[in-house]
């Protein structure tokens, strides 16, 4: 891919900042967008350039990853992209619900808009590493004509099938994942209230059977309070009740991830939305989420 051949960013928060500088170590040129205009300064300095909206974006670029907030955000920005003399190719990275993304892609579709879903498993700093794992679905073809773009934006790729099995797919891991970060957080407050030095036994637990990658990203952030965000608690929350909407749906009680949702709450009213997710340890420290705390 030449450089005069830019790639649009649409949402500059940590995962589309993350994306962005990618590419931009590949010397590929971006051109981003954000409705909140103090999200390019970031981004600024590496070279990106900016538009003032998303159809601009979509004029100068045959390629576009989308990486906002929600469903709604990616549904708003579509017709506007779509009305391109030449509509893009689109790589959506937004965690939606499975019926929400396959409605998007069939407007995609009417629209003239090349559409592959993407979502990304990892933090923000996984993907500026090329650790992280994005999950891939739709037509072969088109994800065949991306596939350089997404050599670059994720290494680390796994093909899922038809639109919405991505979305599926990603829901499932991060009810893990979830649940993982915190049973380490309610381990972590465990040791410290029986007197054990924290780092002591955090480094015990790496070497036992209990250990999993979430002790080696979130483990010392719980320890320090470091909650510098690497991916925003808001959205960690976002995603379970996503999870937990959809387990509605088939009638599947999930009651450890109800749980895990209460302390998210909690924790975002200790410590704000946009702290890192690690923060939810704040909420066992502060003997919160048994119903406190929710909407």
């Amino acid at each position: 891919m030449a450089r005069e051949t830019p790639v649009g960013m649409i949402g500059l928060g940590l995962m589309g900042s993350a994306l962005s500088a990618r590419l931009i170590d590949a010397g590929i040129g971006v051109i981003g967008f954000d409705i909140d205009a103090a999200k390019t300064d970031g981004l600024r300095a590496s070279g990106a350039e900016f538009a003032a909206f998303a159809a601009d974006v979509a004029a100068r670029c045959r390629t576009i990853v989308i990486a906002v907030y929600d469903a709604a955000q990616v549904k708003g920005l579509l017709p506007e992209l779509a009305n391109a003399t030449v509509p893009p190719r689109i790589i959506c990275t937004t965690t939606c619900a499975p019926g929400e993304i396959v409605a998007i892609a069939e407007f995609a579709s009417r629209s003239r808009l090349a559409f592959i879903e993407a979502p990304i498993s990892g933090t923000s700093a996984e993907v500026r590493a090329g650790t992280a794992t994005a999950l891939v679905a739709g037509d072969a073809d088109i994800i065949d004509a991306a596939a350089t773009t997404l050599d670059i934006l994720c290494p680390q790729r796994v093909n899922v099938g038809a639109i919405g099995n991505a979305s599926r797919t990603k829901l499932a891991i991060n009810l893990i994942l979830q649940n993982n970060r915190a049973a380490l957080a309610e381990g972590i407050a465990f040791a410290e209230s029986l007197g054990l030095d924290g780092a002591a036994f955090l480094a015990t637990a790496r070497q036992s059977a209990a250990y999993s990658r979430v002790m080696d990203s979130k483990g010392p952030k719980m320890l320090a309070r470091d909650f510098t965000p690497q991916s925003h608690i808001a959205q960690t929350l976002k995603d379970a009740e996503l999870i937990l909407q959809e387990a509605g749906r088939h009638g599947l009680p999930l009651p450890l991830t109800s749980v895990q949702a209460e302390l998210l709450r909690a924790a975002i009213v200790l410590q704000g939305p946009d702290n890192d997710s690690a923060a939810v340890i704040e909420a066992i420290r502060a003997g919160r989420g048994h119903g406190e705390g929710q909407s």
